[in-house]
């Protein structure tokens, strides 16, 4: 009995034992081979490419890895692992050959891989407002540029990697935007020049990021090119409700004599807006009704309404090339009224449609107060002044002095008139000023850019 159980207990440890073992590196290559062969491409991969680090094996793995890789199309993926292989045996012919092989065309494969993914992220999105925002953003790198080496070793290190990583997003801004020009354009030599103008912006916003990572003092330069570039396409893309946004920026800087931004005039750029409105407006306002007519969400956008605009829209271009052309500005004020009287007028969606316009409205209102009221502070005081000088003309209760005193009940109501009156004048100078308010421009201190 002892005996029999014994020998059970044997085969029981024997077999457990043939469990455990290891397999080795021979048999996952006959396995992966297997696979291979019965035409598994899944499982032949899963199998073989652990096996390619292997000091017996991995040189083969690696050469079936490349190969089938290859075929798949993962030129990396193959590049890597026919390195591998190489790498075994430097001299084998066969092995340079699939080398070159699967490198061959590498860096275009990848250029085109990344392209196709910035394509497909920008699925759905606006391009007007992918440029508009990389217009912004190099705007912003343009006026970091200037100061980032003037910090700390580490920190100018640090500042110079972030400016070099957001360049090269705005640089990646151009593949989808390029898409949608090259589409808008109809005559194909113009197409061609607008495309290559779009390869050379490109090419300077990485030439900018570059000499960012490399802390190259010309990075300024450089982005001062970016931001030119990034405008001049802006001006040619931009859809109405935008272009008056930018507009009315542009015309409140020349209104207030605002330093000119990167060797460009506030008035002119103005004047650029104001003129890519009035080339947009008829299509985009046709377009528009059409959408209205099916979506609830879009409040109707009457005739009438299109036709003021389209009137307000020329009345302006007169002005900002009067502006533009005169020595002293004659109505930039003017202008900037028209401006907002075309921003009200612009239909908002139910939906939330224009609604970064009626805040970024507010927020002018807002911000400008305190500009205003120091405008106004000097005023108030010579009204206030005139409202307690009896020697005022038009405040005088009486032109005889005699009766005043012999008269003490008249003089009693001629002072309480003369109060009534400055109250009204104070409301009607309080009125005006909440009117300036209303349609004041934002402080160039205080833009998004």
């Amino acid at each position: 009995m002892k005996v029999v159980v014994f020998c059970l207990l044997s085969f029981v440890l024997s077999a457990v034992a043939e469990e455990t073992a290891p397999v080795t590196d021979g048999e996952v290559w006959n396995e992966g081979v297997e696979y291979y062969r019965a035409g598994d491409v899944t499982n032949a991969l899963r199998v073989l490419r652990p096996l390619m680090l292997s000091k017996t094996h991995g040189a083969r793995a690696a050469e079936v890895v490349a190969r089938l890789e290859y075929d798949r199309g993962n030129q990396d993926e193959a590049a890597g692992a026919a390195q591998i292989a190489l790498r075994a045996a430097p001299e084998d012919a066969k092995a340079n050959r699939n080398f070159t092989r699967a490198t061959d065309g590498l860096l275009a494969a990848r250029e085109t891989k990344r392209i196709n993914d910035i394509l497909k992220a920008a699925q759905g999105k606006d391009p007007g407002a992918m440029l508009m925002d990389a217009t912004k953003e190099a705007r912003t790198l343009m006026t970091e540029a200037g100061g980032f080496r003037t910090n700390a070793p580490v920190r100018a290190v640090a500042l110079a990697d972030a400016l070099s990583k957001r360049a090269s997003a705005i640089a990646d801004t151009w593949i989808p935007v390029r898409e949608v020009i090259a589409q808008s354009v109809t005559n194909e030599e113009q197409a061609a020049t607008i495309l290559q103008q779009i390869e050379q912006a490109q090419a300077k916003t990485k030439k900018a990021a570059k000499e960012f990572g490399d802390l190259d003092g010309n990075a300024f330069a450089s982005m001062s090119d970016v931001e030119h570039d990034f405008t001049r396409f802006l001006k040619l893309t931009v859809m109405p409700p935008a272009a008056i946004g930018e507009d009315l920026v542009a015309q409140s800087n020349a209104w207030q004599d605002v330093a000119d931004f990167n060797g460009r005039k506030w008035q002119q750029d103005a004047l650029d807006y104001t003129r890519a409105f009035r080339a947009k407006f008829p299509a985009w306002a046709q377009t528009y009704e059409q959408q209205a007519q099916s979506d609830t969400n879009k409040p109707p956008f009457t005739k009438e309404a299109q036709a003021k605009i389209s009137a307000l829209a020329t009345e302006v271009e007169k002005l900002q090339i009067e502006c533009c052309t005169k020595a002293l500005p004659p109505n930039q004020e003017k202008a900037i009224e028209l401006l907002n009287e075309i921003n009200e007028l612009l239909p908002k969606d139910k939906n939330g449609g224009g609604q970064g316009q009626q805040n970024q409205q507010q927020q002018q209102q807002d911000q400008q107060q305190q500009a205003d009221n120091n405008k106004d502070q000097p005023d108030q005081q010579s009204d206030q002044k005139q409202e307690q000088d009896p020697e005022n003309p038009d405040e005088d209760p009486s032109e005889d002095s005699q009766d005043q005193q012999d008269q003490p009940d008249q003089e009693d109501q001629e002072v309480e008139a003369t109060l009534k009156k400055a109250q009204e004048r104070n409301d009607e100078h309080e009125a005006e000023k909440k009117a300036r308010m209303r349609k004041a421009p934002l402080p160039p201190n205080e833009r998004d850019w």
